[in-house]
């Protein structure tokens, strides 16, 4: 890795974590996360950085040597950040099932694994800054922006968010980005597996959720959601327009903007609609096939006509797609945390003039 993206000032120690956090229905459950640690930083203040993962259906995590996303938190603590890596509720160590794309969940994956990171913090006798940047990449995306406006409303002066980046995540799941299931889509399981988490988040759908779907899909369906089977898998036995797979009848309610309480659970799942107070990039991609980029638009024209100070659009590519929109991106949020850290707020240049 250049060293003008991720110079490496320290080595690593990597730690799995298994902690305690609240289900949705109040009781307790086991969750469970990586945490980076520069080595020899014992006698400084290190600031945290969380990176939230994309989407995943399998419950387990991926292997380090195969994995980009922990490479990017190995990045970012190499460079001097103690870096927390949640796996989400249901996914690593954790217990139940994952919610995908539900956004109290997100954030309290998050803000629970930062108070036993203090626990550990003072086993290890590691010190750390109260400044806590958040940042991920597509499901990443909405878990950071989740993870932002919970701990702005926590308002724990142990945890103070100094900067996010947000980075092509579906934060306005019933408006931009509900086109995508009425036209052919790369990643049709998306639907299924809102639909499904969302029921055991809410009990929303009144029955069995699988009955949603018309036939084949409702007897295809239920397999994939054992923990053990991928997207690409799941991706390859549904239809190419995701409504295909519904009832006709609800497909038709859903256009009629009826009110349907699976619906309006969605929309409680919109992710924009509050003020940040510390900076926020919102990187996105226009050529993005997964994540419409108007996602980040809806959420960047709300934010400052309620009197966001500071929260700037980033088009990192006109014409890159959701995979290839990654890279670029991670680079423009590090440039984006360094100017901060380095006490330059203002300086507009997040990434390196590479071609994108």
């Amino acid at each position: 890795i250049p060293k003008f993206i991720a110079p490496v000032t320290y080595g690593v120690d990597i730690y799995e974590i298994v902690y305690m956090a609240p289900w949705v229905d109040g009781t307790m459950i086991k969750a469970s996360g990586l945490y980076f640690v520069p080595k020899n930083s014992t006698n400084k203040k290190l600031p945290i950085a969380v990176y939230h993962h994309g989407t995943q259906l399998e419950k387990k995590r991926e292997d380090f040597d195969h994995s980009a996303q922990q490479g990017i938190s190995f990045g970012l603590a190499s460079d001097g950040f103690n870096v927390l890596m949640p796996d989400y509720y249901g996914i690593g160590e954790g217990e139940k099932v994952h919610l995908y794309q539900h956004s109290w969940s997100e954030a309290m994956s998050t803000i629970y694994m930062l108070y036993a990171i203090d626990e550990l913090n003072d086993e290890l006798n590691i010190k750390r800054s109260s400044d806590i940047y958040l940042t991920g990449y597509s499901q990443g995306g909405h878990a950071t922006m989740a993870a932002h406006k919970y701990l702005q409303e926590l308002n724990d002066p142990r945890f103070k968010v100094v900067a996010s980046s947000p980075m092509s995540g579906a934060y306005d799941m019933s408006g931009a980005q509900s086109g995508v299931m009425f036209k052919p889509y790369t990643q049709p399981f998306y639907l299924p597996y809102l639909l499904v988490s969302y029921q055991t988040a809410y009990n929303a759908w009144d029955g069995d959720i699988y009955q949603a779907f018309q036939p084949p899909y409702d007897t295809i369906i239920p397999p994939f959601f054992n923990g053990q089977r991928t997207f690409s898998e799941f991706n390859k036995v549904l239809p190419e327009v995701p409504s295909d797979m519904l009832q006709p009848a609800l497909v038709k309610l859903f256009k009629a903007n009826e009110n349907i309480p699976m619906v309006e659970r969605i929309k409680e799942n919109n992710i924009y609609e509050w003020v940040p107070e510390a900076p926020m990039l919102l990187c996105h991609c226009h050529g993005d096939e997964q994540v419409y980029y108007k996602n980040s638009e809806v959420a960047y024209n709300y934010m400052t006509e309620h009197g966001a100070k500071d929260v700037r659009l980033e088009v990192v590519s006109k014409v890159l797609d959701h995979n290839t929109c990654a890279l670029f991106a991670v680079m423009d949020t590090k440039f984006f945390f360094n100017n901060i850290r380095d006490g330059k707020p203002n300086k507009k240049k997040y990434g390196p003039p590479l071609k994108r």
